[in-house]
């Protein structure tokens, strides 16, 4: 083999590795709380999430956020309509937040932006 052949075969692998391998898990975004949304306990007073629970919820929210397009599977229907099963995917998450006068307003929200949005959470600047 020449050696041209030779390095465009290794490019050639070196591409098929590179798109094969899961991409770097981009760092996670951090959000910090800018509404009073959490029911004091002993107080019953509205006041603003820790840093912990700002993180807990959004942790919980891109869990029940996870939408899995490339397992989803289609076919073709009669008529030429296609089907897909969305596995599980895909459903809204229903979020509540405290008013000021004792009453709950509720969203049905589809991303971690939508929720953190509704909830008051802005992202933090690194």
């Amino acid at each position: 083999m020449t050696r041209q052949k030779v390095l465009a075969a290794l490019a050639a692998f070196a591409m098929a590795l590179a798109a094969a391998a899961p991409a770097a898990a981009a760092a996670p975004k951090t959000f910090r709380a800018t509404r009073a949304i959490v029911v004091d306990r002993q107080t019953g007073a509205l006041r603003l999430p820790t840093a912990a629970e700002v993180e807990a919820v959004v942790t919980t929210l891109t869990a029940l956020g996870q939408q899995p397009p490339e397992t989803l599977v289609s076919s073709a229907a009669p008529g030429g309509g296609v089907t897909m099963d969305l596995a599980g995917g895909f459903a809204g998450i229903l979020l509540a937040r405290p008013n000021e006068d004792g009453t709950w307003e509720t969203r049905c929200v589809f991303t971690v932006e939508e929720g953190a949005a509704f909830l008051g959470f802005v992202e933090a600047v690194q």
